[in-house]
């Protein structure tokens, strides 16, 4: 015995059915597509935001308290010869000193007093290495300098950097790694 004929309607709403599951899956995958887009786009937002240095210029003469520790650009001078005890020190060609005074006021012992030279384009530069002999320490502190808490402390930093970038310096950069702020930079007052 055959089975019984298939009304035709009926075969016309399967067929239907197979469309909108297969329209369903599509949209599903749309969906999901434009979730992934949507968080990209906020994951670039923020890696943005986050990963490339940022900066932003205080008004001049004003002190900035990082850490613990209340920064204050004294000076910020460009000379082509540092003396360096009873020795003069010379620039490479092409380059030129920035030595920045500072003066700290410390609310802990031994703080740190790391800061960097800030520049257009994004340009920074940390401290020589090497030590000068000279009449301000280039550290924050030690035993033979000992910085005191809550009161005044000044040191120097000083900076070699390439001649065609000192007229364009910002100043100095204190970074705050506890905020995601951009980088305060330090003028010193006119």
């Amino acid at each position: 015995m055959s089975p019984p004929p298939v009304p035709r309607r009926a075969s016309r709403d399967a067929s239907l059915a197979v469309r909108s599951d297969r329209g369903r899956s599509w949209m599903m995958a749309a969906m999901a597509f434009a979730l992934v887009l949507i968080y990209l786009c906020i994951w670039m937002t923020y890696a943005g935001i986050h990963t490339y240095p940022r900066f932003q210029q205080l008004p001049p003469g004003r002190s900035l308290s990082v850490d613990g520790v209340t920064y204050r650009l004294v000076g910020l001078t460009r000379t082509d010869v540092i003396s360096n005890g009873h020795q003069t020190e010379y620039a490479q060609a092409g380059a030129t000193y920035v030595i920045a005074q500072l003066e700290i006021v410390a609310r802990t012992k031994d703080p740190t007093c790391s800061v960097e030279l800030v520049a257009d384009g994004k340009r920074t530069w940390e401290s020589e290495a090497e030590f000068f002999d000279r009449r301000l320490p280039q550290y924050c502190g030690d035993s033979d300098h000992p910085v005191t808490v809550g009161k005044p402390w000044r040191y120097e930093q000083i900076f070699l950097i390439p001649a065609r970038f000192a007229g364009r310096l910002y100043g100095i950069g204190v970074e705050d790694d506890a905020s995601p702020a951009p980088t305060n930079v330090l003028t010193p007052a006119s």
